[in-house]
């Protein structure tokens, strides 16, 4: 075995105390903006990537600036199905109405869906909690909201009344209760087949079409694609309709990123003080290892020694600890639940390229906040360091 590295292992095992602190510290430190990165992913996903999917599409078809409708909608439909790396498309049709239940009555938006076309175009089909999902041949059908079934104290079997503008309610019946994670479809929307829509709000063509990729990063090449295809100007990527949400997302992260450099910087604080620490109350071991012929480089070998298997031993429970609480929310999701608001679940999850950024970053820390004191041991002069001593 190499001398500073015997050398090295002998002084941490005389210092199992501090030793012991200063792993913990980088324990912690690895801990922290491992399970914040999870978290903001986790937020990200339940805020955006909900609403893209069962909400706003991954492409979205508007009508015309002015129009309220897209003209000849079934065969802009035809046109962009047919289109390679398209994998779902289907139009809605939107308006207002009210809504009535035995205790309730408040304006609603309606969503006509064809049903069999949306299971393709987006993830709605797979937000039923209680009930079932409509179907095309359905009439007079309607799913509910979490929130709104729970503010209207209804559910699944239920009927209500619809009336658009001043003509006479018509009955529905609820088939489904979904749970979307969305404001728009969870508390302030309802959904019916896409012809019951058209008959109970007159309009004959759809407000918007969904557009669902199969591969969503490339949205942008296939705005360029859709508007020439379509001949509608009106194209909206996912990136676009979600800007708001995330801007708020954004914000999470850079709290997290806050965090992350905080809990690197604890990390090299601490094997700064511990490191310069030893080397200060060894001061006269180091000038009788230089007595005795030990160069600089052996000495700074000892030290950044100690300071790399710190990091190492820190960096590796941290990384297993982080992960292990990571899984157990994986497995027991955080769920938001406001009174008469969306139901949110948020399940953290990080990515091998996140965890390996942190790892590095914690390693790269160890070793540079060991390198001062390290250099301060290796220059010491060995009379001043022996009666010093």
């Amino acid at each position: 075995m190499k001398a500073w590295l015997f050398l090295a292992i002998k002084d941490m095992s005389k210092r199992r105390r501090e030793t012991l602190m200063v792993i913990l510290a980088i324990t912690i430190g690895v801990v922290g903006p491992l399970f914040t990165t999870a978290l903001n992913n986790g937020m990200q996903s339940a805020f955006v990537g909900n609403t893209v999917d069962v909400f706003l599409g991954h492409m979205q078809l508007q009508p015309n600036t002015g129009d309220t409708v897209i003209a000849n909608s079934e065969s802009i439909v035809s046109k962009a199905t047919g289109i390679k790396g398209i994998i779902g498309v289907a139009p809605r049709i939107t308006g207002g109405v009210e809504i009535e239940s035995k205790t309730e009555r408040i304006g609603i938006a309606i969503f006509g869906i064809k049903p069999s076309l949306e299971e393709k175009a987006s993830t709605l089909s797979k937000t039923v909690e209680r009930g079932e999902f409509l179907d095309d041949k359905d009439k007079y059908e309607l799913l509910v909201g979490t929130s709104l079934a729970e503010l209207m104290k209804v559910d699944a079997g239920d009927t209500v009344l619809i009336q658009y503008q001043d003509r006479q309610p018509i009955e529905f019946r609820i088939k489904g209760i979904i749970s979307t994670g969305t404001w728009e479809l969870d508390r302030y929307g309802i959904v019916a087949t896409y012809n019951t829509v058209k008959e109970v709000i007159e309009k004959d063509e759809a407000s918007t079409i969904l557009i669902r990729l199969e591969n969503p990063e490339q949205s942008l090449m296939y705005k360029t694609i859709l508007q020439k295809e379509t001949t509608l100007p009106n194209v909206k990527t996912w990136q676009e309709l979600s800007a708001g949400m995330a801007g708020m997302i954004q914000t999470f992260g850079a709290i997290s990123l806050l965090t992350a450099a905080i809990s690197v910087f604890v990390a090299a604080i601490a094997i700064s003080l511990i490191i310069y620490t030893t080397v200060k109350n060894k001061i006269r071991e180091i000038g009788v290892l230089k007595a005795i012929g030990a160069r600089g480089s052996m000495i700074l070998g000892i030290y950044l020694t100690e300071a790399l298997f710190i990091g190492i031993v820190g960096t590796t429970f941290g990384t297993v600890f982080g992960l292990f609480l990571i899984n157990i929310m994986q497995q027991n999701p955080l769920i938001m639940e406001p009174e008469y608001g969306m139901k949110l679940i948020i399940t953290p999850w990080i990515s091998i390229d996140s965890i390996l950024a942190t790892d590095l970053a914690i390693l790269l820390t160890c070793i540079i906040g060991g390198i001062y004191p390290a250099s301060v041991a290796a220059k010491t002069n060995i009379i001043k360091a022996i009666w010093g001593g």
